[in-house]
């Protein structure tokens, strides 16, 4: 993409959809230095072939850009490493998420621009249909009943409809995505087998490993984005632990508690327009500023006073302040303004406040414990509240030495009216 010279090039730029990829690298602010620095440094030094890193931060923060910029600003982690990246809102467009689909989609990633990877990989795959548990074949020469023959011959069909996709050579990735069907039946099979799986996924990556002269990377990201995920990376995300892969995973910020992961390698990346003190980040404002003016050839289309409302009013989001002068632009363009003022900024603000009204109507107690202490007690209740709060971004979490918590400052006007009733 080129530099904004119009009204209308803003509107494309700021598309708060997409993350930036290897050629937007001119629009690349670096966010986050020196906490990007130690973790570029534990990747050049890390020798553990199964390591995995956790990137926490509050959804919007810019986690994916970074991660598909890594190379790009670093280009000595390309030379020590093989990237292949896992996209989870794109393949994952569901919500039910299983370690299962998370390891045949790591097998699938490494695999599906080789022919010969693929190939090796599928039928490693389809050969696990003839791998018969033994408990099933004594079932099936002593049981008398049609009752028992049938439930022998219901277990024996676990992972029919898997195989039989395999078989008929269907774009994998697509069918599993889109069939709730396959994912059962995927899950259900490789319930029991779920080390013969890993053991094929290590076949594979040795494979890999024998035509390059480097190490092997999976990024997993956007899993902290889907619902249901806290029992993936609670009780299962070990697993991946056992794969002879290094991998980088974001994760919730809700679930980086020292209780949860104690042994686990978390990174935190996370912008603030204030300290925990109250007092203002400056350093943090200019950087955010620094993201919308690096977006702009002609620096006449944003007032400094638009700039300034839209930085206040993000919370330190990227996201949130790329959105504020997306839809400031479309009010430029609709009422034909030379250029996105604060009158601009404010309209988008009080569109975005209608879209989380209802949000906040339904929250609005655990919304003003928030806002007036910047915390909260820690119950089983509270954790559910700050779960849905953060993904629904009506609270952003901050790091200053610790996580804290403060509302979005896009609600504070309909949580104060919702409040006063």
């Amino acid at each position: 993409m080129k530099k904004a010279e119009t009204i209308k090039d803003v509107f494309h730029i700021f598309a708060y959809e997409k993350f930036l990829k290897k050629e937007d690298k001119d629009f690349y602010v670096e966010l986050y230095h020196n906490d990007f620095l130690r973790f570029v440094t534990a990747l050049r030094n890390n020798e553990l072939p199964s390591k995995s890193f956790f990137i926490a931060g509050q959804s919007g923060n810019g986690k994916s850009s970074v991660l598909n910029l890594l190379t790009t600003q670093y280009p000595d982690i390309g030379d020590k490493y093989e990237f292949n990246y896992i996209v989870g809102r794109k393949i994952f467009m569901y919500e039910d998420i299983d370690i299962i689909d998370l390891l045949l989609m790591i097998g699938n990633v490494l695999t599906k621009d080789n022919e010969v990877l693929k190939k090796s990989y599928f039928d490693k795959l389809k050969n696990l249909e003839d791998i018969k548990d033994g408990s099933k074949e004594e079932s099936r020469s002593t049981t008398n009943s049609s009752s028992d023959a049938m439930n022998v011959r219901a277990e024996l069909s676990v992972g029919a409809k898997l195989f039989s996709m395999l078989k008929a050579s269907i774009d994998f990735e697509s069918s599993y995505k889109i069939n709730e069907e396959i994912r059962k039946d995927a899950r259900q099979f490789f319930k029991i087998k779920r080390k013969e799986l890993i053991d094929l996924i290590n076949e594979i990556i040795f494979e890999y490993k024998k035509n390059i002269n480097k190490e092997l990377i999976v990024v997993i990201d956007d899993l902290e984005k889907k619902d249901n995920v806290n029992a993936l990376f609670l009780k299962d995300m070990p697993l991946l632990n056992e794969l002879n892969i290094v991998k980088i995973i974001t994760m919730p910020i809700h679930l980086h508690r020292n209780e949860n992961f104690p042994a686990s390698d978390i990174r935190e990346f996370g912008l603030k327009l204030k300290t925990f003190d109250g007092e203002k980040n400056l350093e943090d404002e200019k950087l955010l500023e620094e993201v919308i003016k690096k977006r702009l050839e002609n620096k006449n289309l944003i007032t400094n006073k638009a700039i300034k409302l839209a930085i206040k009013y993000s919370g330190a989001n990227l996201r949130q302040l790329i959105k504020l002068i997306h839809i400031g632009a479309e009010e430029a363009l609709a009422f034909k303004s030379h250029n996105i003022d604060d009158k601009e900024i404010q309209n988008a603000i009080n569109r975005i406040q209608r879209d989380y009204s209802s949000k906040v109507m339904n929250m609005k107690k655990f919304l003003y414990d928030i806002d007036n202490g910047n915390g909260y007690e820690e119950s089983e209740e509270n954790i559910i509240n700050i779960e849905k709060a953060t993904k629904m971004e009506l609270v952003f979490a901050c790091f200053n030495g610790i996580v804290w918590y403060e509302i979005n400052p896009i609600i504070k006007k309909p949580l104060e009216i919702y409040l006063r009733r």
